[in-house]
């Protein structure tokens, strides 16, 4: 599924809620800034510059601060950051911390992969071997399954376009009542 397709389906479900994205733009290029309306200053609580697993647990943080005013928290979840700190789930669960992770499963850092090709081409190397230990499949992860070892994310998976506002929705009436969701979505690259 494109990033675009992603925000365009979520935005007719959260414009009229009070609302946070609590996650960075610049991994999923950007679209929430061009598709939504960030009238409110705390719309977009602005976004540390961390490292590789910053946030997962900033997005956390985030939501915990936003649950307090019965605010909806929402975050487009980047896999390769995720998994440097997956317990972050836990917490999130076990504090009943309400937050819609979304994920942005597109198999891979594709940022260092980006950064790997265009160094093989200046230096006339093949990019043959710029996959390796920047793609994350063979086998894929779903992280609609880690909900079975925590115990605390819906299983919602939507790898079709056409289930992905039902899923949507599922997830933020989770989040409404009190409780973290995630929602599994298969995307394409940046």
């Amino acid at each position: 599924m494109s990033l675009n397709r992603l925000c365009a389906e979520l935005w007719p479900l959260i414009k009229d809620e009070d609302w946070s994205l609590v996650s960075w733009q610049g991994f999923i290029s950007n679209w929430p800034g061009t598709l939504w309306n960030f009238d409110n200053i705390i719309s977009t609580p602005g976004f540390g510059r961390g490292g590789m697993g910053y946030g997962a647990p900033a997005t956390v943080g985030a939501a915990l601060a936003n649950k307090k005013h019965g605010r909806l928290s929402i975050a487009i979840q980047c896999d390769g950051d995720l998994n440097y700190a997956p317990g972050v789930l836990w917490t999130a669960a076990h504090h009943r911390i309400p937050l819609l992770t979304i994920m942005h499963n597109n198999r891979g850092y594709h940022a260092e992969l980006m950064l790997l090709e265009q160094q093989a081409s200046l230096h006339n190397r093949g990019a043959d071997r710029c996959h390796i230990g920047t793609k994350l499949w063979d086998p894929d992860i779903s992280y609609a399954r880690w909900r079975k070892p925590t115990d605390c994310m819906d299983k919602v998976p939507s790898p079709i376009p056409r289930i992905l506002p039902a899923a949507l929705k599922r997830g933020i009436e989770r989040v409404k009542k009190g409780e973290p969701a995630l929602i599994d979505v298969v995307t394409q690259p940046r």
